[in-house]
């Protein structure tokens, strides 16, 4: 088999045990890498009823096909498993340099069944392998356990969690690369009920291709497509996804002060202005780009803050949001500080910042008081926002509490507190609102994983046309913002072709530069033989969405008991501002889009379906 190791290692922590298993050409080709390998194994091996922090849930880190063939921006990865948070599929893409070293070293990917009795980390060398202590890393923060593990392998990659995962904190994350983040899912949880504080792998292979010459030649037509749409790579390279944080603040796309204010109004011109990309670019010192990357949308920073010196990652645009409008706060110091932090203990900056804001809401409406917290809290406090998160960081006080994210948090709380969780299905939300682009909310409530903006859907293209990885012949015309009726299909497509890009190992920015014009088809028969349509491709990407589906119906979740916090669709409308007075019908877009894949009304994907994608039951 050409451009893959075809094999797979599973450890069973268990008794740390191994074993290799090989996977035939004929299930890459169903399913291809990371996100579709990833859920062919799991609904294979899972059958419904696992405890997400339990000894059965299976945690696996894929690489992707593109991976370790320098296809620019092909050098992604992802994490998956039973999610805590969602009790749904969960999934975590990734960016840094681990995926291709993994891939390098010998698996296409590893899986890991069983609880350890005490702290492990996995060595992974040339093919090699052992789990070894991690006695002297178990309450080390994420960069101090990459520290270590690197010392072990100096030229390898280390997967890691902070104290959040050890404590099984559901907004912790899965770390690599010094800052880049598996964020979402809870998966950072999942690592650490499994007492795995971390992944060190080296690798040198080599893989043989199955055309050479056509491979160089294609990248080259990549290379060529990018100069020409260099216009669209430059905001990336400037200001990588800050580049719009002012006017998101403003035109009704970042939620503001926990989703019930209004930019123009309650955050301002003036405090947006504070935190704009050219703002932010300023503390920048170099670009940085993950592994594959022509992009470099990524920038290292240094500054000193009257918090700390800061020494890692710029802002990017979801922390702006949960950092800045959602707990209405214009202080760049700290929300710059209040990033690094994530990164540096292991925290999904989403969720950080929004049960963050959820506390905020339930201390200025009286349901916690200063007292539950141990000092005072609000909205626009900055010093205080930072207090409460290095609480959710070491899992003290009320911080053990939101660290398990809003719903558990306002579950727990009670008092009405739940119309103050922005969650969907247990996920906190991202920092984009489907009040300004309506198809969101399709992707955030029918998605296998709920409550995620990058899931694939046309809610970014509403206004004008839809968007896919790969020239396919969909319809062109433009997609009406507020029109509820009809849109089912094009979701499905922008679903589909998400998956594609997850699979290959593709960054998800490499629409915004080719889009509908990445050459997949090109590059899977340079590599890997395969005659594959654009027709195919999208078979490809719909057997990997309806799997997920499927996952989920035998975990007992009907996607279409899902429903969405009344703000977040607009109950009651929004009295001013971009989007004053709209209310979304997401009944209509989420049917739709359910009927067009093929979901029937017991969340289960069809007989019809499964039969025409050849989808193991």
């Amino acid at each position: 088999m050409y451009g893959v190791n075809g094999k797979i290692l599973w450890v069973n922590l268990d008794d740390k045990s191994f074993s290799e298993e090989m996977i035939p050409e004929e299930i890459y080709r169903k399913y291809l890498g990371t996100n579709g390998l990833g859920v062919y194994i799991l609904n294979r091996e899972m059958k419904g009823g696992e405890d997400p922090l339990g000894p059965t849930n299976i945690l696996g880190i894929v690489s992707g096909i593109f991976n370790s063939h320098s296809v620019p921006l092909g050098g992604r990865f992802e994490v998956v498993a039973k999610s805590p948070a969602t009790n749904t599929w969960g999934d975590a893409n990734c960016g840094g340099k681990f995926g291709p070293e993994l891939k390098n070293s010998g698996f296409d990917g590893i899986f890991f069944r069983g609880i350890s009795p005490d702290p492990v980390y996995l060595r992974i060398s040339e093919g090699k392998y052992s789990l070894d202590k991690a006695d002297e890393i178990w309450g080390k923060n994420a960069y101090e356990t990459e520290d270590f593990l690197r010392k072990i392998e100096p030229k390898g990659q280390a997967l890691v969690i902070g104290v959040p995962g050890e404590k099984k904190m559901l907004i912790a994350s899965i770390m690599n690369d010094y800052g880049r983040a598996a964020g979402r899912s809870g998966l950072g949880a999942v690592m650490g009920s499994k007492k795995l504080k971390g992944i060190v792998v080296r690798g040198t292979k080599k893989f043989e291709v199955y055309d050479r010459e056509m491979l160089v030649s294609t990248m080259k037509e990549i290379q060529i497509a990018f100069n020409k749409n260099i216009d669209l790579a430059r905001p990336w390279q400037q200001y990588g996804t800050t580049a719009t944080t002012e006017p998101s603040h403003l035109n009704g796309d970042t939620p503001i002060k926990n989703w019930a204010g209004v930019g123009m109004r309650d955050f301002g011109e003036e405090n947006a202005s504070k935190i704009s990309g050219e703002a932010i670019a300023k503390s920048k010192i170099r670009s940085y780009g993950c592994a594959q990357c022509t992009l470099a949308c990524g920038g290292h920073v240094k500054m000193s803050t009257r918090y700390g010196y800061i020494d890692g990652h710029r802002l990017e645009y979801e922390g702006t949001g949960s950092f800045g409008g959602l707990n209405m706060n214009s202080d760049l110091e700290a929300m710059a500080f209040c990033f690094e932090y994530c990164n540096r203990e292991g925290l999904d900056i989403i969720s950080a910042g929004a049960v963050i804001a959820f506390a905020n809401e339930c201390f200025e409406k009286g349901i916690i008081t200063e007292k539950d917290v141990g000092f005072p809290i609000g909205f626009g406090n900055a010093d205080a926002m930072i207090s409460l998160l290095k609480l959710i960081a070491k899992g003290e006080g009320i911080g053990q509490l939101l660290g398990q994210g809003a719903k558990k948090a306002a579950e727990f709380i009670g008092k009405g507190s739940m119309s103050f969780a922005m969650q969907v299905g247990g996920q906190d939300l991202p920092m984009h609102d489907p009040r300004l682009m309506p198809s969101l909310a399709t992707t955030y409530i029918a998605d296998p994983t709920p409550g995620r903006h990058t899931a694939g859907g046309i809610g970014f293209d509403e206004g004008g046309r839809i968007t896919l990885p790969f020239e396919y012949p969909a319809p062109t015309e433009k997609i009406e913002r507020y029109r509820y009726t009809g849109k089912g299909s094009l979701q499905a497509l922008a679903a589909y072709g998400a998956q594609v890009l997850n699979s290959t190992g593709m960054c998800l920015f490499s629409q915004s530069v080719w889009p509908n014009s990445y050459p997949y088809g090109k590059l899977l028969k340079a590599i890997m033989g395969w005659d594959v349509t654009p027709q195919e491709l999208m078979e490809i990407g719909k057997r990997i969405q309806v799997t997920r589906h499927l996952f989920n119906y035998r975990q007992g979740i009907n996607v279409r008991n899902i429903s969405p916090p009344a703000r977040m669709i607009g109950l009651p409308p929004l009295e001013d501002g971009p989007t004053m007075g709209v209310t979304i019908d997401y009944k209509t877009m989420v049917g739709d889009y359910l009927e067009e894949v093929g979901i029937d009304e017991n969340g289960r994907p069809t007989d019809d379906v499964l039969r025409e994608l050849d989808i193991e039951t």
